[in-house]
């Protein structure tokens, strides 16, 4: 075995008779896989998540993990078992202290807050397992006279198999039981450190030490939460009384002292009592009670609140919801706004928006886009023309679609938005009406190839609401020209996951454009 000829080694750093070196490659390249989307899930927390952060947390990480193979191990070789031991203790406590760095970097206005909380990371996680690789390929050609390519295919093989583990472990554990997968990750990481110290009092502490971080980590990770979330929304009063990781999102439900709830995907507001709940009457109650008696289709579920609304007028409700989990903590947790226990013809589908369109020969009078906005590109997908072509076919003859554009119709945001919702839908459905909503504060479109009712309708159920003075609507004549320069959303142009992002890369791709 190559462990007990290292051993033999004189100033070798790789001594452990414990651990044999393919089972700690094996389980580096697990945590390394383990880490990744652990670190991505706080990331999409504190950085308002995007799909720039994605990209952002994605390169922070293989910069990570470069620091580690590039690394020279003879400079830190008098120090290097104390220093992956504290290493190994500040990742032990990375459930909350990393959110606890966030709420304080939030509190006193730190500047270049992205930049400090990215670098956290990579000189925290990563390069305690990338350092392996390297130094065991050196040691194997040693001591084993394997040619590098031999050793290289040999270690960088094992770390892979690990690697492939770790994708195993989170399409399972991941999808069910967060803090399982944090346990493993611990005791693989035990293991990684047992074998560079070379004591196996740290193999024996392992178990016990990681069953205990699994048992106490919701509560640990609800401290750090709550302290962000104070920090970021400067607001004393907001507590996280429930959360829940999936392998699509982290959600959160905050409420404050008056007894108001929050809902968050992955540190973003999809739901409260006021601008969000009227959100929901505009995209599903006001279509539906223009519309009574129809069959509906909601894509999405947020808050449930939709399906409430659509449901009062509605014959039958259909949802759509890639997420069970959301579904699972907003039934039991929002009742008092979604009155779920009421409702009586709705049925919920688990599945992907675009698997079930493209799988239903189902038609439906009114079909509601309840998404969470365009930040990622495969969420993007849903505001894309090919899409509303999609839902066009599963539309009867008067059939609606109702979305939101999520800024003010004629606003100067609107001005500044290159890639447009109205564009799209104009370049689909020869018939809509564009309201903007002052309760909501965003602009609803109402599509259809022959829209069951018109301007003078919807203004009089406005009326008849008390919300005639507040609104706008607008007709295809009035928007046409509003949005002759604007750019349709498809496949092929995605530009409005860099318009929703939580930094300013709209303007900077503009100014890239306009500098080629």
């Amino acid at each position: 075995m190559l462990y007990s000829q290292i051993e033999h080694m004189p100033n070798d750093w790789l001594t452990s008779r414990y651990i044999p070196y393919k089972w700690v490659l094996l389980c580096a390249g697990t945590n390394l896989v383990l880490a990744q989307y652990w670190t991505m899930k706080e990331y999409l927390l504190v950085l308002d998540n995007s799909e720039i952060t994605i990209l952002l947390v994605t390169g922070s990480f293989f910069a990570s993990c470069s620091l580690g193979y590039a690394l020279p191990f003879q400079s830190i070789q008098k120090c290097y078992r104390w220093l992956f031991i504290v290493i190994g203790i500040v990742q032990l406590s990375f459930p909350w202290s990393f959110k606890i760095l966030a709420s304080t970097i939030y509190r006193y206005e730190i500047p270049h807050f992205t930049s400090l909380l990215l670098g956290f990371g990579i000189l925290v996680m990563a390069p305690l397992y990338t350092i392996f690789l390297p130094h065991l390929i050196e040691v194997r050609e040693k001591t084993i006279t394997y040619r590098y390519v031999d050793a290289l295919a040999i270690c960088y093989g094992l770390e892979l198999c690990g690697g492939i583990l770790g994708v195993g472990i989170i399409l399972t554990l991941g999808r069910t039981c967060f803090p399982v997968l944090v346990v493993l990750y611990f005791l693989c990481l035990s293991i990684v450190i047992t074998f560079i110290t070379g004591s196996k009092k740290i193999l024996f502490a392992a178990v016990p030490i990681s069953l205990c971080l699994g048992f106490f980590y919701a509560p640990l990770d609800r401290i750090g939460a709550t302290d962000f979330y104070q920090s970021c929304y400067q607001s004393h009063d907001l507590h996280v009384i429930a959360t829940t990781q999936s392998i699509y999102n982290r959600i959160d439900v905050l409420q404050d002292d008056a007894g108001e709830k929050f809902l968050m995907f992955n540190g973003r507001e999809y739901f409260n009592s006021t601008d969000l709940e009227a959100f929901n009457e505009y995209i599903a109650g006001i279509p539906s009670a223009l519309m009574p008696g129809s069959s509906v289709l909601i894509i999405g579920t947020g808050s449930l609140s939709s399906v409430y609304h659509a449901s009062r007028f509605a014959s039958s409700v259909d949802s759509v919801e890639i997420d069970s989990k959301v579904v699972e903590l907003t039934k039991e947790l929002f009742r008092e706004y979604n009155h779920i226990n009421e409702v009586n013809n709705w049925t919920l589908y688990i599945d992907d928006a675009k698997h079930f369109l493209g799988s239903t020969q189902k038609q439906y009078d009114l079909i509601i886009l309840d998404l969470v906005p365009p930040v990622y590109v495969q969420t993007a997908l849903l505001y894309t023309r090919e899409f509303y072509e999609l839902v066009k076919q599963h539309l009867t003859a008067h059939g609606v679609l109702s979305i939101y554009t999520g800024v003010w119709f004629g606003s100067q945001e609107f001005k500044d938005i290159e890639n447009s919702p109205e564009r799209t839908v104009d370049a689909v459905f020869p018939e809509y009406l564009v309201i903007n909503s002052k309760a909501a504060d965003m602009a609803f479109i109402y599509a259809s190839s022959s829209l069951p009712f018109g301007k003078n309708e919807l203004a009089e159920y406005l009326k008849l609401k008390g919300r005639d003075k507040q609104d706008e609507l607008f007709e295809p004549w009035e928007v046409r020209p509003m949005i002759k320069s604007k750019r349709i959303i498809s496949r092929d142009n995605l530009g409005i996951v860099f318009e929703w992002s939580p930094w300013d890369f709209g303007k900077l791709t503009s100014k890239l454009k306009d500098w080629r």
